[in-house]
Formats: structure tokens, C-alpha cells, sequence
């Protein structure tokens, strides 16, 4: 993520229309004369794309597309290394993880939203990671059964020890200021390139968090129902957005807030991100635009998915090889939250031996999922095991018969 407060530029230039990430983008050119920002808010949808070049955050070229990933959001506010912490008001800062080396967001219920071709993954939160529950990802549909570049997959075990978000519960407002977060690229030097002032990208990346407004909604971008911020070159002093950020490489999955602290919601998963023709390789310049995918357009798929309870989702949430009630010993019935019981040790979550392994599989001590204590059993559960015992009897019974016997005389 980049972030600026600065001033306002015109320039003209040639621009192209593709998909997001950069790699094999179809030479189509037209001339904009000195098209600025404001101008740019002005222009009917259509020809407003077509000002912009559109990157996904893939990782290979797509047919007349050029693969992108969409890093930590890039700021322009002091040396561009600061908002790695929440901020005062914190919308969710610690729900935004690292998946796949870019971006996710826990939602709650031990759900993750982010992009689909971020895809699912072990999903860094908090500092621990935490596994994805296997063949547990949801790709959303649109209206007409397309899919979007949305996805939701579930963590396997205990759920991380982080709030519930709320989804946006109305469509995106023209201007309304919104916090992104995301694990983009750091901030570089800055540079001039055609008369447009910005950032290159330095190395590294960070969780950190900026500021941006709603620039245009109601789009259908890349398969996917969409509002665009865009990266303004701010006027010295402006209060308003003065953490100006830009969707830059890695922020793909990441997370845009409207609102603040307990009455936040989550109105967007970051996805794509805007450049001009031509413009130079790792940059953000002011007139860059992200793409953010509208929750609010999917919410209703997404709550039928992360509200389901544990026993009856269709998921073997614990790992233990039992999906649901009645099947998995944990539920007590289809309703119950959680496949994990805290009155079986091998089902509890917990090291209940100290041994440093939990519950079946993971315990040799537990010889199925409904196995009351993690204790090793006495009976052996394999050949190795059936011969130490029968080892140890015999030197017990050789102990025994010479303390009992006499000599003959």
C-alpha cells in the first residue's frame, strides 16, 4: 500500500484496457488529452476504463489480460514505513493475515474471505498459522452464475481469538471514506514519470493499513461486482484521507472498512488496481485507481456460508476424520457450534498429556476420536506394542517363578 497527501496534476497520455497482473496486455491505445483527476470523476463509466490499464493479482498471464497481485496497501503519508499498528479507531486490523504471501481476511465462525486467485492457504494471524480445512473453499457466483474473484474457506481446528466482522449491510456511497488494509509492498523513492508525481515500490512487504474514498460504484469489473477508489495527490492540510493509499502488489484479499472501532463494517475485498499504458514497472502514480469487490453485493452467499454451525457444514472442521452430527463425537447435536468436545480429551483441542500432541490423529495415546483420555492404552495397538508387552510379562513371570521355587536337595 501506498499513502500521499500532495496536490493536483493534469497530463496526457495513451492508455490500454486489460485485466490485472501485467504480463501480456493487448496493445489497444487512445489518446486522452489532459485528463486530471477531476476530470477523470466526470467520464462516463465506459470511457473511464478506458483511461486506465486493469491488473489482477495473478501470478501467470491470462488470455488479453496481464497478471498482477494486488501487496501492503502503499502510503504516502511521512517516510511510508509507518501504519504497520492498528489505528485509534480500529476497524479490524488484526482480522487481515497473510495468505499465500498476500492477503486475507477473518471474518469470523473460522472463516476467510479474499480473492480467488489468492486461493486458500495456511493463513498467518496473530502471529500462529492456521491450516485451511481441505476442499472447505466457496467461490461466489453472480446473478447470471458467473463466478467472482471472491472466495470464503474455513480454519481447520480452534478458531483464531480474534472478533466477528460485520458484512456492509448497504451498497457503497460515492465519497464515502474507507480504510484499506493489506500485505502490500512498502513504500520506495519518489519519482515524476510523463508529469505524474508518485512512488516506486520498495522491497518488502507489510500489513498496513491507509485511507481512500469511494471514487466509483456499481461496477462490474473483472467478473466481479466492484466499487474503484482512486490514488489522489491530496492539497497540503486536507484532514480527510490524509493517510492517501494506493492498492499496490500483495494487497490482493485484502480488506476496506467503512466506519470505525465496534461500529465498523467490511465493505470490500481488495482485488485489482489501475495503471496507466506504459507506466513504469513497480510504481504508483497519482491517478492510479484500485478495484475493490462489493460485499454487500454478496452478502447474503457469504452469511449462508460462515454462519452455518460446525456439525451440520458439511466440513470435518477438527481434522478428525468425522464430518458432523452423528457422525463426529464432538456434536452433541446438528446445531452445536463446534465438532470439538471439551469432556473428550482426544476431541478438546488441548495437550491434556503434555506430550506436545493434540487429540486423534495427532495422539498416539487416542485411539479414535471419541477416546475419553490421551493416556497411552494399556493394551498395545500394534506388533511393536504387542511384543514389548509380552517381553516385559515373561520377565515378570521369570522374576516370580525363582522367588517361588526351593532347591531340591
Amino acid at each position: 500500500m501506498v499513502e500521499s497527501r500532495v496536490g493536483s496534476v493534469g497530463f496526457s497520455s495513451h492508455f490500454r484496457v486489460c485485466r490485472l497482473p501485467m504480463i501480456a496486455c493487448p496493445t489497444v491505445f487512445m489518446p486522452i488529452p489532459s485528463l486530471t483527476p477531476s476530470l477523470i470523476s466526470r467520464l462516463p463509466s465506459r470511457l473511464k476504463k478506458a483511461a486506465f490499464t486493469l491488473v489482477v493479482g495473478l501470478s501467470v498471464a491470462l488470455a488479453l489480460a496481464s497478471p498482477f497481485e494486488a501487496g501492503s496497501a502503499l502510503i504516502s503519508t511521512g517516510d511510508g514505513s509507518g501504519n504497520t499498528t492498528p489505528p485509534a479507531a480500529d476497524p479490524g486490523f488484526d482480522n487481515v493475515g497473510v495468505v499465500n504471501g498476500l492477503t486475507g481476511v477473518y471474518v469470523g465462525n473460522g472463516w476467510v474471505l479474499t480473492a480467488n486467485h489468492v486461493g486458500e492457504g495456511a493463513t498467518l494471524l496473530l502471529g500462529e498459522t492456521y491450516e485451511p480445512v481441505p476442499g472447505s473453499s466457496v467461490r461466489f457466483q453472480n446473478p447470471d452464475s458467473s463466478l467472482a474473484d471472491l472466495i470464503a474457506y474455513k480454519l481447520l481446528g480452534s478458531d483464531p481469538p480474534l472478533p466477528f466482522l460485520t458484512i456492509a449491510d448497504t451498497a457503497p456511497i460515492l465519497d464515502t471514506l474507507i480504510v484499506i488494509i493489506g500485505n502490500g509492498r512498502n513504500r520506495g523513492t519518489a519519482t515524476t514519470w510523463n508529469g505524474l508525481d508518485g512512488w516506486t515500490w520498495g522491497s518488502g512487504r507489510s500489513v498496513r493499513w491507509g485511507t481512500n474514498r469511494v471514487f466509483d460504484i456499481d461496477e462490474f469489473s473483472l467478473g466481479t461486482q466492484s466499487f474503484w477508489t482512486l490514488f489522489d495527490d491530496l492539497n497540503p492540510g486536507q484532514s480527510i484521507g490524509q493517510h492517501e493509499a494506493d492498492i499496490v502488489d500483495g494487497d490482493s484479499g485484502g480488506a476496506a472498512f467503512i466506519g470505525s472501532g465496534a461500529t465498523a463494517e467490511l465493505i470490500g475485498i481488495l482485488f485489482a488496481r489501475v495503471t496507466f499504458v506504459n507506466q513504469p514497472a513497480s510504481t504508483s502514480l497519482y491517478g492510479n485507481a484500485g478495484i475493490v469487490a462489493d460485499l454487500f453485493a454478496y452478502r447474503a452467499e457469504i452469511l449462508a456460508v460462515i454462519d452455518q454451525p460446525e456439525c451440520s457444514d458439511g466440513l470435518d472442521d477438527d481434522g478428525d476424520g468425522s464430518i458432523d452430527f452423528p457422525n463426529d463425537p464432538g456434536c452433541s447435536d446438528a446445531l452445536d457450534a463446534d465438532e470439538r468436545s471439551a469432556e473428550i480429551e482426544c476431541d478438546n483441542g488441548i495437550d491434556d498429556d503434555g506430550n506436545g500432541l493434540i487429540d486423534f490423529p495427532d495422539d498416539g495415546g487416542c485411539l479414535d476420536s471419541a477416546d475419553l483420555t490421551e493416556a497411552p492404552p494399556l493394551v498395545p495397538n500394534s506388533r511393536f506394542g504387542a511384543g514389548v508387552l509380552a517381553f516385559g510379562l515373561l520377565c515378570l513371570a521369570s522374576s516370580a517363578l525363582r522367588r517361588w521355587s526351593t532347591p531340591i536337595e
